[in-house]
Formats: C-alpha cells, sequence, structure tokens
C-alpha cells in the first residue's frame, strides 16, 4: 500500500515532480562527470607533475663512481639512482644509461648488451624486435630494439637528439667514462627524503676518509611544490563533489516539504480514518524512494553520456570507475534520503484538526 500511494502522490502532479527528478539526475550527473573527468585528469596532473619534480635529492661534490650507485640503491628506502651525466650525442642520436633499477622504475624490461629501448615518438617506423644501426663513439654497431617508450620529462624532451636508452654496463663499454660528478636519488612518493639524507651521505664517505667527501646539492624544493598542486587538485575535485550533492538533496527536501503543504487535507482525512503517523510517513518516504531512484538510474546515464561529450572537447578520455561509480549512485541516493527525512518526520507533528485545515 506505501508503494501505491507513494507512486499516486508522485503520479499525480507530475509538474511539481519533475523538478526534483531532474535535481537528482543532476547531481547524479555532475557527480559521474566529476569523479571520471576528475580521475583522468587526475591522472595526466600526477603524470606531468612527477615528470617534472620527483622525490629526489641531487648529491655530488667529489667523484662518483658505478659503485657509490650500487652503495645507494642497496638501501631499501631507494627507488633508484640515476647519473646525469650518463648520457652521450653522437650525430644526432642521444643515449642514456640507466642501472636494473632504474630501469624497472620505469616499466622498462632490463637490457642486456646490445638491446636498447627507443622513444617511439621519435622512431616511428621501428619495431621491437627488430635490428636497428645506430653511430656510436667506437663506429656504428647493430642493437635490438628491446621495447620502445615515450618520454614524458619536459626536460627531457627539451633536449637535442634522437632518445635512446641503454644498460649502465653497455654505456660504459661504448663511451668509456666511469665516473660523475652528479647522482640523482630518487625516493618512493610516501618517503620523507630529510630524514634519509644523513644515512645516504654516511654511507658515500664512510670510504673516502674524509677525502673527496660528496654532499647534498639540491633537495626535492619542486616535489613539495608539486605535492601542494595535488592536495590543490583533490580538494578542488571534492568540493565540486559536494556541491552537486547539496543540490540533488536540497531538490528532494522541496518534494517532500511541497507535498506536505499541497496533501495537507489528504493527511488529515487519512488520519481520521485510522492511518497511525508511521505509515503515514512510509508513504511520503516511499515517494522520495522514488524520485531518488529514479533520477540516481537516469543521471547516470546521463552523466555518462556527458563525460563522454565533454571529454572529446577538452580531450581529457574520461576514466571510469566501477566502484567509484557505484558509490557515487548510493552517495546521492543516500544524500538524496537523508535531506527527506526531515519533512517527513515533520508529518508526526500535523495533528488531525491543523491538517485539515490546509
Amino acid at each position: 500500500m506505501k508503494f501505491w500511494m507513494g507512486y499516486r502522490f508522485l503520479t499525480g502532479n507530475i509538474t511539481r515532480a519533475l523538478f526534483p527528478i531532474i535535481s537528482v539526475v543532476v547531481a547524479t550527473s555532475a557527480l559521474v562527470m566529476t569523479i571520471s573527468l576528475g580521475d583522468a585528469a587526475k591522472n595526466i596532473i600526477d603524470s606531468d607533475l612527477s615528470a617534472i619534480g620527483g622525490n629526489r635529492i641531487l648529491i655530488g661534490g667529489g667523484t662518483l663512481s658505478k659503485r657509490d650507485l650500487q652503495i645507494v640503491e642497496r638501501l631499501p628506502f631507494v627507488e633508484f639512482g640515476v647519473f646525469p651525466e650518463e648520457r652521450g650525442l653522437v650525430e644526432n642520436t642521444l643515449f642514456r644509461g640507466y642501472s636494473k633499477k632504474a630501469l624497472r622504475a620505469m616499466n622498462l624490461p632490463i637490457l642486456r648488451d646490445g638491446e636498447v629501448v627507443l622513444d617511439k615518438t621519435q622512431f616511428l617506423n621501428r619495431k621491437v624486435g627488430e635490428k636497428v644501426q645506430l653511430a656510436t663513439d667506437i663506429g656504428k654497431r647493430n642493437f635490438i630494439v628491446r621495447d620502445l617508450y615515450q618520454e614524458e620529462s619536459p626536460f627531457e624532451t627539451m633536449k637535442i637528439g634522437d632518445r635512446v636508452i641503454l644498460s649502465d654496463e653497455t654505456f660504459e663499454r661504448i663511451f668509456g667514462r666511469r665516473t660523475y660528478n652528479t647522482l640523482v636519488v630518487s625516493f618512493p612518493q610516501d618517503e620523507d627524503v630529510v630524514e634519509y639524507i644523513p644515512v645516504i651521505l654516511r654511507e658515500l664517505n664512510r670510504s673516502r676518509f674524509g677525502y673527496d667527501q660528496v654532499r647534498i646539492l639540491e633537495t626535492p624544493d619542486v616535489y613539495r611544490k608539486v605535492e601542494r598542486i595535488r592536495g590543490f587538485v583533490s580538494k578542488s575535485l571534492f568540493i565540486l563533489s559536494f556541491i552537486a550533492l547539496t543540490v540533488g538533496g536540497i531538490g528532494v527536501l522541496n518534494l517532500i516539504a511541497a507535498s506536505v503543504r499541497e496533501r495537507g487535507s489528504y493527511i488529515g482525512i487519512l488520519r481520521t480514518m485510522g492511518m497511525d503517523r508511521r505509515t503515514l510517513k512510509g508513504i511520503f518516504l516511499m515517494e522520495a524512494i522514488m524520485v531518488v531512484v529514479l533520477g540516481g538510474a537516469f543521471g547516470v546515464g546521463v552523466g555518462i553520456f556527458s563525460s563522454y561529450l565533454v571529454g572529446v572537447i577538452l580531450k581529457i578520455p574520461p576514466y571510469f570507475n566501477i566502484f567509484k561509480m557505484g558509490g557515487a549512485l548510493v552517495l546521492t541516493m543516500g544524500v538524496g534520503l537523508l535531506f527527506g527525512i526531515y519533512p517527513v518526520k515533520k508529518i508526526g507533528d500535523i495533528e488531525i484538526v491543523e491538517a485539515l485545515k490546509i
């Protein structure tokens, strides 16, 4: 009976019910768009910001070698290490040497002697597994293309030359360089670099006996700024989601409140006929549930379509997480019902005589 009467109340005045339904549709679709496009934009921003400033320190001031790199990379809190000077430009080819740990961190395969990874934006016609001839310091050499990658760091893309990645062993054999002046040490994003700096310096300087001591040249100030920007983006997305939920909730609140005002005489008659307050509240609450479910279902469909449409305009492909989409729907419905509970509870405070006068 509650369902049937709630349905009759809802369809009895389509014009009045249209506004709250549209409000829930707008709220749900806005929330879906905020989540899908927000996640997509956040992934792009995170990727770009990470390329600009990682959680890294720069060490130098002395002569550094592969042994120093191995010492640093053995430390459990270090992600990887890399020599910025481990690069060589021959004709128009820029060779770059990386350690095994650095290659793994970049999601690239471990390279053996004679294997390379090419930047696919520069070597457009190259395929994995084929041979490629490149000019080196010891003449032209044939290499096997082990993988292709796309450079994301803007600092690397501004450098002259077609980018080729080698293992650090192959780089040393070809270019004959075994000592460097600086070393970049990279840490996971959630690590506090400051507390590890003394440990790294102690390990590197232990065998130097005060001679040719290395020191910190640069701390991750850029990374801290990047983290602040990320925090700002997350907070902005949260505020937009909150606004969308509030819009939908207010629509349901207006619907139930208007329904109570317009049907005061009905309430009085039903109470006179013996209907208890609990059943009466259930009827109005059922009406609110219908509005929320109907608006939420349509809102998800509108939100997905709008996300693709806006994504094409902004050139940001939406990212849909099924768990987040389900959570958005449940959350919108929950907030809508929460707003609808207040006017429903007010029904119990209305006396029969007062209801008949409305």
